[in-house]
């Protein structure tokens, strides 16, 4: 192994003086104080987990009164659009009957107009009319014409003559 020397230069008057370091003698601790020195070390060390564990705990139960509120809406919400689904499928199939009876009184509608118009004659009508009521055509002299003021209806007060 090679030895490490070191030269030093003189600059000057100031001659460099040699130093020597000493280390302090040091008494070892004895066991009490060991174990003394463990147990502050080992209270300290549980302290600072204690407040560590306070501080996660506080976060957890925030965190947790957040998720309970973010489930509680979600659920909500479910239920909501549940309800919803369920009242639209209702009234569809409300509409749906309403149809079916709207197009079957159609079909009525239809069946008894055609039998009405099967079963009436207008020549038998006009003939009863005039021979046995002994209702005429109306003359030129009997027709009154009228004009509206531009209202929606008119106001009898008097009979039309």
């Amino acid at each position: 192994m090679q030895e490490l020397q070191t030269y030093y230069y003189n600059q000057g008057n100031a001659v460099r003086k040699e130093e020597v370091y000493v280390r302090p003698t040091r008494s070892l601790p004895t066991r009490e104080q060991r174990e003394r020195e463990k147990r502050e070390e080992a209270l300290r060390r549980q302290k600072i987990t204690d407040r560590k564990r306070a501080a996660a705990l506080r976060k957890n139960r925030l965190l947790t009164g957040y998720m309970i509120v973010a489930v509680i809406a979600t659920v909500s919400m479910l239920v909501g659009y549940v309800a919803l689904q369920t009242n639209v499928s209702t009234r569809m199939d409300h509409v749906a009957e309403l149809e079916s009876q709207l197009s079957k009184v159609n079909a009525d509608n239809k069946a008894a107009e055609s039998r009405i118009a099967t079963t009436t004659n207008l020549s038998e009508i006009k003939d009863k009319a005039i021979n046995d009521l002994g209702m005429v055509y109306a003359t030129s002299n009997q027709i009154v014409y009228y004009s509206v003021d531009g209202s929606d209806y008119m106001s009898q007060y008097h009979d039309i003559p």
